[in-house]
């Protein structure tokens, strides 16, 4: 039986790749197109400055985000399962972002529902991000 933990993580890991490499660089429209296609046609997101993004709403807005930020990185760690049934994975996890020294992370809870159709099996319905509070004194 397969490790619920290692595909979910597979899935985080990989969207945000895609997320990076559209952000950071001049990256191919059918990058965007993956990332889109990853999300539930109900999606939704809390950003960490408490703004509600509808899955339309971000998908107008990603296409100028192209390259927006050169050079970004994002890191995945920490990703915990907190629910897990038959068709809904609740998760949290610690994403980094990257550019040069640059540094920020966040705390990110999301709802991926299993979807047989899509590419690697999940659809996220919805991502609440919270800032991670500085450690620096």
């Amino acid at each position: 039986m397969p490790d619920p933990l290692h595909s979910v993580s597979m899935e985080i890991e990989a969207l945000h790749r895609d997320l990076a490499f559209w952000l950071g660089t001049e990256a191919a429209p059918e990058v965007l197109d993956r990332f889109l296609a990853a999300q539930h046609e109900d999606f939704s997101l809390v950003s960490v400055d408490g703004g509600v993004v509808s899955g339309p709403e971000l998908a107008a807005q990603l296409p100028a985000a192209r390259n927006a930020q050169p050079g970004l990185n994002i890191t995945i760690s920490d990703v915990v399962v907190i629910v897990q049934n038959q068709h809904v994975n609740v998760v949290r996890f610690r994403e980094t972002h990257s550019v040069g020294r640059d540094q920020t992370s966040r705390l990110v809870t999301a709802t991926l529902v299993d979807s047989p159709e899509a590419e690697r099996g999940y659809r996220w319905l919805a991502v609440h991000e919270t800032a991670e509070a500085s450690l620096v004194a």
